[in-house]
């Protein structure tokens, strides 16, 4: 019943979205930086919403599938919560989002199987890295030109390597034309690479954290990031490593809150 509960659960997309939040809003945090409640809101509703498109909309208009009414209530609650939180917001958000948007709409095109980025070789792992990236450090623009680097470019090496296992764990159901980087490096290679990416997203912890506090948080989150990415096997249901892998920004959140309270 537990497993039906989360299964459920982690296929609403609520999870993902919930881990888009966090990292964001962690970013955000170890900068010192405050997100408002109605970017918070923008941000995990649309967020919400795009995660359903792939899920709920493109199967609908494509595969002609049948919707559920769970279904249409979820996906207008997305809706309303990032209309709520986007209202607010200034042009420059605004068009931030919009490019966000027309990055998530291309992705996958509703008009037919298997058209859109997605499906260009290779690329679905850095659009998607691009998108999550774009929203965690647009509201950091205010920091110095290099720092902005570092954090955008730990941002896309922390999102590089959480594709990783759930990669690795559609393997064997991934069209070969795809081109995914396990499918072009193998399963110990691109293992070795993210290995590769969570040092370096390590030293960029500490360059870039403004307390040493929540640099060692999160190397400890890369560091269970790092043990998932070890452990994960081909035939875990998926359920269960998206679960896993989306829970860690949301740990990390959790952690560095506590840290800044009590440490």
């Amino acid at each position: 019943m537990k497993l039906i509960i989360l299964r459920s659960y982690v296929k609403s997309s609520l999870h993902v979205a919930l881990s888009l939040w966090a990292f964001c809003n962690v970013l955000a945090l170890q900068q010192g930086v405050d997100l408002t409640v109605s970017l918070q809101c923008a941000i995990f509703g649309f967020g919400w919403f795009a995660y359903q498109y792939f899920h709920i909309i493109i199967p609908l208009i494509v595969q002609k599938q049948h919707i559920s009414l769970s279904k249409v209530i979820i996906l207008f609650s997305a809706i309303a919560i990032g209309l709520y939180g986007l209202v607010m917001q200034n042009s420059t958000v605004w068009l931030i989002f919009v490019f966000v948007g027309i990055i998530t709409a291309f992705y996958a095109l509703p008009f037919g199987v298997n058209i859109g980025l997605r499906y260009v070789p290779t690329i679905k792992v850095f659009m998607v890295a691009l998108c999550w990236a774009t929203l965690a450090t647009f509201n950091l623009y205010n920091l110095t030109t290099v720092h902005f680097a570092l954090i955008a470019s730990k941002s896309v090496l922390w999102i590089l390597t959480m594709i990783v296992p759930l990669e690795i764990h559609d393997l064997n159901r991934d069209a070969p034309s795809l081109k995914t980087l396990p499918q072009v490096l193998g399963v110990r290679r691109v293992k070795m690479l993210s290995y590769v990416l969570i040092l370096s997203s390590v030293v960029l912890a500490f360059m870039t954290s403004t307390t040493y506090n929540l640099a060692w948080v999160e190397t400890a989150m890369l560091g269970v990031l790092g043990i998932l990415i070890f452990k994960v096997k081909k035939d875990q249901p998926k359920y269960i490593t998206s679960f896993l892998v989306e829970a860690i920004p949301v740990s990390w959140l959790g952690l560095s809150y506590l840290v800044l309270t009590y440490c």
